[in-house]
C-alpha cells in the first residue's frame, strides 16, 4: 500500500530522502512546516542527502538511534530503504557502538558490508569504508532501532583488527561484556585473534599467538564478573 511523506517520514525516524517525495508534495510539505531546518551547523550539511521533519528527534535532545538510523540513510542517498536488498549493513566498531559497547578511541573505520549490486549507489563524501559482499543473508545481521546491524562476535573481530597497544582496558571490556551477553568464552577467543600478537603476558612475557592466549592475559589482569543465565549463577 502507497504511504504518504508523513507516513514515510513516520517509518524513517522522521527523516525523508528527497527522491522519496514529489516536487510537489517537497514544497508542501516546507511550506507547511513539516521539513525543517535543524538547528545545528553540522546537521545542517546534512540536508543535502537527507531531510529532516517535525517527527525527527534531533541529536542534541537524545535521538541517538535517530541519528544513527539518519546515517544509514545517507550511506545510499539515493535508494530508499524498502529497495536496498540484500540489505547493507553497519559492521565492527560501528556496529558494536550501536549494540551499545564501549568502544573507546578505536581507529577501526566506519564499515558498510554493501551487496555489490548497490555499489553504484555510494555515499563517498560521508566518510565510510564500504565493504563488499556478494553472499550477504539475513543471517549476517539483526535490526536495533530499525539499523541493520552486524551480528556481535564477527563485528568484534573486526574491530580487534584495529586494536593497539593503548586498547587494552577496552578491548578487554568489550570481551567480558560479550560474555555477560551469552557469548562463549569459545566464541569470544575466535573474535579476538586478530589482536593476538599486541601484548605479552605479565606473567610469562610471552606474547599470545591465538584468541585463547590473548584471553588468558585478559584474565591475568582482570576477573571478569560471573553472569547470570536463566536466574542461575554460572560457575
Amino acid at each position: 500500500m502507497f504511504m504518504d511523506y508523513r507516513e514515510l517520514a513516520a517509518k524513517q525516524h522522521g527523516f525523508l530522502l528527497h527522491n522519496q517525495l514529489t516536487e510537489e508534495e517537497y514544497h508542501e510539505a516546507v511550506e507547511t512546516g513539516f521539513i525543517i531546518t535543524p538547528p545545528l551547523d553540522d546537521d545542517q550539511a546534512l540536508m543535502e542527502y537527507v531531510h529532516y521533519t517535525e517527527l525527527t528527534t534531533l541529536p542534541e535532545y537524545g535521538g541517538i538511534a535517530d541519528e544513527n538510523y539518519r546515517e544509514w540513510l545517507i550511506a545510499f542517498p539515493t535508494i530508499p530503504p524498502e529497495e536496498r536488498q540484500p540489505t547493507p549493513y553497519f559492521a565492527g566498531k560501528k556496529a558494536l557502538k550501536m549494540h551499545r559497547f564501549l568502544t573507546g578511541w578505536s581507529t577501526a573505520p566506519s564499515l558498510v558490508i554493501t551487496p555489490p549490486e548497490l555499489m553504484p549507489y555510494i555515499n563517498e563524501e560521508f566518510g565510510y569504508t564500504y565493504v563488499m559482499d556478494e553472499n550477504i543473508t539475513p543471517d549476517d545481521w539483526v535490526l536495533v532501532d530499525d539499523i541493520p546491524l552486524e551480528n556481535i562476535i564477527p563485528a568484534m573481530r573486526k574491530y580487534y583488527e584495529y586494536a593497539d597497544m593503548d586498547d587494552f582496558e577496552w578491548c578487554v571490556d568489550i570481551a567480558f561484556e560479550a560474555y555477560h551477553r551469552g557469548y562463549s568464552w569459545d566464541e569470544i577467543a575466535w573474535a579476538l585473534e586478530p589482536a593476538a600478537g599486541i601484548w605479552y603476558s605479565p606473567k610469562t612475557g610471552k606474547q599470545p599467538t591465538n584468541g585463547k592466549e590473548l584471553l588468558e592475559v585478559f584474565f591475568e589482569e582482570y576477573t571478569p564478573a560471573p553472569r547470570q543465565i536463566d536466574n542461575k549463577l554460572e560457575e
